[in-house]
């Protein structure tokens, strides 16, 4: 994470409150750092890659994430003189009643950076926290989708383009009743 890395999540939610307000300053900076930043790239990122930056995932829950590789070498591998295959990455994610599907064509494999071993924070349903999306070395068409994790991990997505989707989930009957009364 470039802007909103880990160290300074950790010290703003601190419970020493001088250092959850100088936390608080420094994440204000980052939040107008990054909006400068993306700005600065969004002429050069096709429409698909605008939306993944659009979107607000902050509290969703992460149900799954899998990436799936396919060799495409007309030979195989020790015949043909580079590796050639394609690869997708995909993540599942659920808040209330709404799912959310990111499904990236990447351009190298996925890079999951563990958590330090103090993360103060529960690990048990892992939500997504913060994002960052960034050009690949100012490569056109290279992108690189950050994502702090509740536990501490962060994932680099290194991707050509991606596709986003979400799906409203009926009520439960016991939610459909809650609702009726109230």
């Amino acid at each position: 994470m470039r802007f909103f890395t880990p160290e300074l999540y950790i010290q703003f939610n601190s419970s020493d409150d001088e250092v959850a307000d100088l936390a608080n300053d420094a994440w204000e900076n980052a939040v107008q750092k990054y909006q400068r930043h993306l700005e600065n790239i969004r002429p050069r990122m096709p429409p698909q890659v605008r939306k993944v930056a659009d979107l607000c995932l902050h509290d969703y829950e992460v149900l799954g994430f899998q990436q799936e590789f396919q060799s495409a070498s007309p030979l195989p591998e020790p015949f043909w003189p580079a590796p050639f295959w394609s690869a997708v990455a995909i993540m599942f994610l659920k808040r209330e009643q709404t799912l959310r599907f990111l499904i990236y064509v990447l351009w190298d494999r996925v890079r999951e950076h563990e958590a330090k071993k103090d993360w103060p924070f529960a690990a048990e349903r892992k939500h997504w926290l913060y994002d960052e999306v960034d050009i690949e070395a100012d490569q056109r068409g290279l992108f690189l989708h950050r994502v702090l994790f509740s536990d501490g991990m962060v994932v680099e997505i290194p991707f050509a383009t991606a596709i986003t989707t979400s799906l409203t989930l009926p009520a439960s009957s016991e939610e459909s009743a809650t609702r009726r009364i109230a």
